[in-house]
């Protein structure tokens, strides 16, 4: 096996036991805008942090089922679809998962224990406290903000009078903010190492089509071009800059702050009879016993950016014989390129058009250079 595959193994293998997210870091409002789910619908997704997962709810599919090898990750999932169900107070899910911090995370957690899979009960009897401070805060990439935030010095305020100037006047205010983040060592130490790689969750793989894509010698750059591109942003209801920079979403917009946790939402979700599982394992696998219907939509976050080209062949056949024709695959890529032509399944996949490219352009994270849309046009 070549190195970077034994790399990529080895990064697998202690990501899944790190608590690296607690939020998405892809735009759940475009899931919920292009996969035009409706309550036939039945969709497989990789849970990440699980905003994308509680987003799906307000659509009433007929079934969600939720896959990570991470159980942080996994368990974080099922306590957010678990609260946007049973939470019939908006303020305090608001509290609780807007605000990520209760006075009594304990008490707030246990009417929802006899719902969650008991080994995800155990989980949140063991990591409520979590929420006594600022559960967006924690994991790997809150102790990174921590240590941004630290550093530039910008607080709402700051955002709140930059989020009217026009992009370019708007970028110049932060280019000083961007210098000295180029200049400062630790930084530029940190973002070449395995341990910033593990808790922004960019594999080796990733890694090496980010630097291609960017043309560039040194994630450095790649790090400093995606905060030029989320300035230019609507930064009023941009989320992740408002988490990054800030510490916490912009309360003062209802819109500034993923779908679950929107009122609306949080209405649908309570009446949704959509029937959710949980599975703490491989894709590939879970993939693999699937059987011919089972699945409709399939929501993939990033991780066919995680795999070699083969890997890649391997998942898109498979959904194509479990998904069948017709089925969805939503997709984000750091690279430009079709991931179907590339790995030769392109009499079995067709890209969405315009919904692939408008997607792209709506997803406000702007960690990806496309995010594409793609139906199975035959099946195994």
């Amino acid at each position: 096996m070549a190195v970077p595959h034994l790399a990529d193994r080895a990064f697998a293998a202690t990501f899944k036991h790190v608590f690296t997210f607690s939020l998405l870091y892809e735009d759940s409002e475009v899931d919920n805008r292009v996969l035009e789910l409706d309550p036939r619908s039945r969709v497989l997704a990789v849970s990440g942090a699980g905003c994308g997962v509680a987003g799906l709810l307000a659509a009433h599919p007929a079934r969600i089922d939720a896959v990570d090898t991470n159980p942080h990750h996994l368990a974080l999932a099922a306590l957010k679809v678990a609260a946007a169900r049973r939470m019939t107070s908006h303020g305090e899910f608001y509290q609780l998962l807007g605000r990520g911090r209760h006075t009594d995370p304990a008490r707030a957690l246990q009417p929802l224990m006899t719902v969650l899979p008991a080994w995800i009960g155990r989980y949140w009897r063991a990591h409520h406290r979590r929420f006594r401070d600022n559960l967006y805060a924690e994991g790997l990439v809150g102790t990174f903000q921590r240590l941004l935030r630290q550093k530039v010095g910008v607080d709402a305020d700051f955002l709140r009078t930059v989020q009217a100037l026009p992009p370019a006047e708007r970028l110049a205010r932060f280019e000083p903010i961007f210098a000295s983040l180029r200049r400062w060592w630790p930084m530029r130490a940190l973002v070449n190492t395995p341990l910033f790689l593990l808790g922004v969750g960019v594999n080796f793989e990733q890694r090496r089509r980010n630097l291609r894509a960017s043309r560039s010698e040194s994630m450095m750059n790649v790090v400093t071009a995606q905060f030029e591109r989320l300035v230019r942003t609507d930064l009023e209801t941009n989320w992740f800059v408002w988490l990054c920079l800030t510490g916490e979403f912009n309360h003062d917009h209802p819109d500034a702050v993923p779908p679950y946790l929107r009122e609306q939402s949080h209405k649908l979700s309570l009446v949704a009879p959509t029937r959710v599982g949980f599975h703490r394992a491989s894709l590939q696998e879970l993939l693999a016993d699937g059987t011919p219907g089972q699945w409709s939509h399939f929501s993939l976050c990033d991780v066919l950016d995680w795999m070699p080209a083969p890997a890649q062949h391997r998942l898109l056949h498979r959904i194509a014989r479990v998904g069948g024709p017709g089925a969805v695959v939503l997709t984000r890529s750091v690279e430009d390129a079709c991931v179907v032509d590339r790995v030769g399944l392109s009499d079995r996949f067709e890209r969405v058009e315009p919904t692939s490219t408008l997607a792209s352009e709506l997803e406000r994270t702007r960690l990806y250079g496309r995010v594409n849309v793609y139906r199975v046009v035959s099946g195994a």
